[in-house]
């Protein structure tokens, strides 16, 4: 049922601040923009890869590495708003978005390399042929408990067995002693103790050495990635053109997404020493990568708002405040932070259950595993595209994601049944389920995003695409701490024990069993909430385009008048 807009005085609309040519930007262009993403994935994808590495390389508390990257993620998104008004208001013969997309893009690929080949070692990191050894003794191991053959059973009827002098009694073992799981409080208290210990004295180095860097990574890379999105909403001006602009993008990503998975398994190659010079050869691979394609997207893109009055449009702080009490705005972001922080906190949980639990403490084996899931899934979400599409067009948008949610869980769910040792490819069929969803999700919801700037402008005026975003990532980073220093804890309250390495209690792979599985398909389906009788419909935003068309032709014949 179509809903009617109620009749009200239309905001004004600023004289003459910008110009907005209707023509959208031509296929190659979109092209060589979506490509200038690929930068931004790898190297993104890169530094994030460092919380499972250090741990299991370097046996470092998981709760330190989760607020040190909570520290980052939360430092990246607030300067994020700074950045976009600085960009906003930037006067260049290059424009408005091309420097700092310059500077960012490659500065960022520049520190990737100087961080990895400037990296404190001291001989503490365990090297990738201790790691081999430790799977060719777990080999050997199995293969000799499988080669000794069962002891024959005696015979009832000989009296020779019944008197046999027994073996002198073997001295029981003593029962190992089970730790108790600390609280959340009780954890971060002890990885503080053990960060300021001198036991711990090159673990720390190597802390803040992260933290300094990942600021510094943060920094520079929201030059270029704030200023990308905001071209990227100028690139298309029209309803249909902004779609087109993600799907393209979404592309891209996704190839990125290829390669993203095989890091761990690249960096535990045999070829290298350790991690960290797997690390660098990858950092250089970035550059020779990536590096060509964000120079000919800075050549081939063009900027297409020309603003004459800066001092147009609500205020800095003011934008901020008219931004945050959008009630679509923010259901839109309580979807993008709920769903990312249920996926975000459980799923490092699976990589450790791999290597630890289905391979034995075998790290290449497992990442390789988790590597060959992670390309399938990449692989479907290419596939299910054009699904995605005709959903959204077919049952409207707001349906279709509760169906990719619906399906997101039941993926989950299925990781209690084929996360399994005795048969660790079932782990394949993950993808057709979780990641299908996921990739769904993460098409429609920027997909409604754009429908939320329209109300937004009928509401005020104003377009502010390049302020949604920027208070976007800044909400969604500002929670988004929160993800790295819970999945830390989470995985320490499940009783993990990195020092153990495969000999885990049975109640610890039970615990995160549970929260790599059933835990989170239940919070998905919570997000279902947010779409009870979602308002923006088909329907409603028919009315409102036509409502925007309107006013704008009243503008311009009021400009031509005067």
């Amino acid at each position: 049922m179509a809903v009617t807009l109620p009749m009200s005085t239309p905001a004004p609309v600023p004289a003459a601040s910008s110009s907005l040519p209707e023509a959208d930007a031509s296929r190659k262009e979109i092209i060589y923009y979506s490509l200038g993403s690929l930068e931004g994935g790898l190297s993104g994808y890169f530094f994030n890869s460092l919380s499972t590495l250090m741990i299991v390389a370097l046996g470092m508390n998981p709760v330190l590495l989760g607020l040190i990257l909570a520290i980052r993620t939360f430092w990246d998104g607030f300067i994020d708003p700074f950045i976009a008004q600085m960009s906003d208001k930037t006067r260049t013969r290059w424009g408005r978005r091309r420097p700092y997309i310059f500077v960012g893009g490659f500065g960022r690929l520049a520190l990737l390399v100087g961080i990895y080949l400037l990296f404190p070692q001291n001989g503490h990191i365990k090297s990738n042929a201790e790691f081999k050894s430790e799977q060719t003794t777990h080999q050997q191991a199995a293969q000799a408990a499988a080669a000794v053959p069962p002891a024959p059973p005696a015979a009832e009827s000989s009296v020779a067995a019944s008197v046999e002098t027994p073996p002198p009694e073997a001295k029981p073992a003593a029962p190992a002693v089970k730790k108790p799981n600390p609280g959340m409080i009780e954890s971060i208290r002890l990885g503080i103790v053990a960060f300021g210990s001198d036991e711990n004295a090159y673990h720390r180095q190597v802390a803040i050495y992260l933290l300094v860097a990942g600021l510094l990574v943060a920094t520079i890379g929201s030059l270029s990635d704030t200023a990308y999105y905001a071209l990227g909403i100028e690139l298309c001006p029209s309803y249909d053109g902004r779609t087109r602009v993600v799907t393209y993008r979404s592309i891209v990503q996704k190839a990125a997404a290829l390669i993203n998975p095989w890091i761990l398994p690249f960096c535990f190659l045999p070829i290298f020493t350790n991690i960290i010079q797997g690390l660098t050869w990858y950092a250089l691979a970035c550059c020779v990568i990536s590096g060509p394609l964000l120079w000919l997207m800075l050549k081939n893109s063009r900027e297409r708002v020309v603003i004459t009055n800066t001092k147009t449009g609500p205020s800095f702080f003011k934008s901020i405040w008219l931004t945050t009490r959008n009630v679509h705005f923010l259901k839109i972001l309580f979807l993008y932070v709920f769903i990312g922080l249920t996926n975000g906190i459980f799923v490092q949980l699976g990589t450790f259950l791999t290597i630890y639990w289905v391979f034995q403490g075998d790290a290449l084996a497992g990442t390789t595993l988790s590597g060959y899931a992670s390309t399938l899934a990449t692989v479907l979400a290419f596939i299910a595209l054009p699904a995605v599409n005709w959903a959204c067009r077919r049952l409207q948008k707001h349906r279709a994601l509760r169906f990719a949610l619906i399906w997101m869980s039941v993926g989950t769910a299925l990781k209690w049944i084929l996360v399994d040792p005795a048969y660790p490819y079932l782990q394949l069929i993950l993808p057709f389920f979780f990641s299908i969803g996921i990739s769904s999700v993460y098409t429609i919801l920027p997909s409604l995003m754009a429908d939320v700037t329209d109300i937004d402008e009928l509401q005020t005026g104003a377009r502010r695409e390049g302020m949604f975003g920027a208070v976007m990532s800044f909400m969604t980073k500002l929670l988004g701490t929160l993800q790295p220093l819970i999945a830390g804890t989470v995985l320490v309250l499940a009783g993990f024990d990195v020092g153990l390495g495969a000999h885990q209690t049975a109640e610890t792979i039970m615990n995160m069993r549970l929260m790599f599985s059933i835990v989170p398909a239940g919070l998905l389906l919570l997000a279902l909430v947010a779409l009870w009788r979602y308002p923006l419909t088909r329907e409603y935003m028919v009315e409102v385009k036509a409502k925007l068309q309107a006013r704008r032709a009243l503008a311009a014949a009021a400009s031509v008048t005067h």
